[in-house]
C-alpha cells in the first residue's frame, strides 16, 4: 500500500500532463478552450476545484470538465495503489496573459505564455503545490484537427 508523500508525485504528474497537448476537452484542446473563456469573461485566470464541481467563471460549456480532470486524478491514485479518499481537495487554476517565466516557460511556443497551477490537499492536511508553464492561442474549431471519437 503506497503512502501519503507519494500524493506529491501524483500531483506533479497531473500538472505534467495537463500542460500536454494531450489535455483535450471535448475533442479539442483544454487550455485553448479555457484560455477563450477567460478571455469572453475579460479576466485572466480561470480556477477548477474539481473534487466540488466549482469553476470560475463558469460556462455550462465546460459542465463535463469535472468529471474529466477528476477521473485523471482517480486514474493516478489507483495506478500508486493509494487511496482516493487521502485527496480531500484538488484545484487548478490556469493563469493566462503571463509575462514569461523562464523557470517555467523553458521552450518557446506558439501563442501567450500561460501558467497552470495545482493544489492538491491530502486528508492529513498536507498540501502539494505544482506550478508549470507554456504557450497558448485561444481555441479556433477552424484551424484546430478534433480528437477522433467525437
Amino acid at each position: 500500500m503506497g503512502r501519503h508523500k507519494e500524493l506529491k508525485s501524483v500531483a506533479n504528474d497531473l500538472i505534467q500532463s495537463l500542460n500536454s497537448r494531450n489535455n483535450d476537452y471535448l475533442g479539442y484542446w483544454a487550455t485553448g478552450q479555457l484560455c477563450g473563456l477567460a478571455k469572453d469573461h475579460s479576466v485572466s485566470h480561470v480556477r477548477i476545484d474539481v473534487l466540488n464541481n466549482e469553476m470560475e467563471p463558469y460556462s455550462e460549456h465546460f459542465k463535463e470538465i469535472f468529471n474529466v480532470y477528476r477521473e485523471k486524478v482517480e486514474k493516478q491514485i489507483e495506478a500508486r495503489k493509494l487511496k482516493i479518499n487521502w485527496v480531500s481537495s484538488f484545484i487548478l487554476e490556469y493563469k493566462f496573459e503571463q509575462e514569461e517565466d523562464k523557470s517555467l516557460h523553458r521552450w518557446v511556443g506558439v501563442g501567450k505564455p500561460y501558467i497552470i497551477s495545482v493544489l492538491m490537499e491530502s486528508d492529513l492536511g498536507r498540501s502539494y503545490k505544482g506550478r508549470v508553464g507554456g504557450y497558448c492561442r485561444l481555441h479556433d474549431a477552424k484551424r484546430e484537427q478534433r480528437r477522433n471519437g467525437f
